[in-house]
């Protein structure tokens, strides 16, 4: 998914590493034809490309896109090729929690702390940013503005250090035009912006070289990585630890993308079928 995984596979798996039930040149053959058959879903290898635009920097960034383009997946993305990878990431849906509740989410009380200070060093990602009222937008600004939040209850402000990443479904230019969301905030949050394609131009069958289309011709990120990431397990033989190296993540992320996309890798199958032998 980074630039990494157009790298040789061999030189990113360790000799102990390698797999030994099967070729290893049939391997690496393989594994490049995946390769070259994802390489046809161009729209996924441009958000991509646009996902490590703007992952170095600690600018907000703008996701905007159909409902089910992967929005949370784009932003999760973002952070894990970020510096602040080994920190917090953490999404609130601002459309599903009633407004109090977010208010009180982000900005604490007197006995509970902000989740600015509880993701400090760290991204939140707030979907459906549209959703949230015009007292709560100005002190989102401030935030943006001067990297302080006056928490309840406290009199002086406090110092966070964290990346916002904001999405929305919705044209926040005509948000704005109607007087439902702030200009300034609109311009604050749009300082990088990714804009993710509609999902009929995620084609499953030139993505992964399938005959069917399942009914439909399209996909979701998300779908687009579990299907990847069952590949790359394949590859390794299910080893790990090789498939997180050549996928630019460390174990844990792995394992929950693993849990994630319900994915059974050759070591979990040689499991289950011991399990059901005995």
């Amino acid at each position: 998914m980074s630039n990494s995984v157009h790298q040789n596979p061999q030189s990113l798996v360790s000799d102990d590493e390698q797999p030994q039930r099967s070729s290893p040149t049939r391997r690496v053959a393989a594994y490049h034809s995946d390769l070259e058959l994802m390489e046809r879903s161009q729209a996924f290898l441009d958000v991509m490309k646009q996902v490590d635009r703007v992952s170095d920097s600690s600018l907000p960034v703008l996701l905007t896109g159909e409902p089910g383009a992967g929005k949370q997946l784009v932003a999760c993305a973002i952070h894990q090729r970020s510096p602040r990878r080994d920190q917090p990431f953490v999404a609130i849906h601002c459309g599903v929690v009633p407004p109090e509740a977010v208010a009180i989410t982000l900005f604490g009380t007197p006995d509970r702390p902000s989740l600015w200070e509880k993701v400090d060093g760290g991204t939140l990602f707030l979907d459906e940013i549209t959703e949230i009222d015009s007292s709560l937008q100005s002190k989102l600004l401030r935030v943006l503005q001067q990297g302080e939040i006056n928490r309840a209850g406290f009199e002086d402000p406090q110092k966070v250090n964290v990346r916002v990443i904001a999405a929305s479904n919705r044209d926040l230019e005509q948000e704005v035009a109607a007087g439902r969301f702030r200009y300034d905030l609109f311009q604050a949050l749009r300082a990088l912006s990714i804009v993710l394609p509609p999902l009929q131009t995620i084609d499953i069958s030139g993505a992964f070289g399938y005959d069917q289309s399942f009914g439909e011709d399209w996909v979701t990120l998300s779908e687009i990585e579990g299907r990847y990431v069952a590949r790359v397990l394949n590859y390794t033989g299910g080893n790990k630890q090789a498939a997180a190296r050549i996928l630019s993540v460390d174990r844990k992320t792995l394992d929950r993308m693993i849990k994630r996309h319900h994915i059974i890798y050759p070591h979990a199958r040689h499991r289950a079928k011991a399990s059901a032998g005995s």
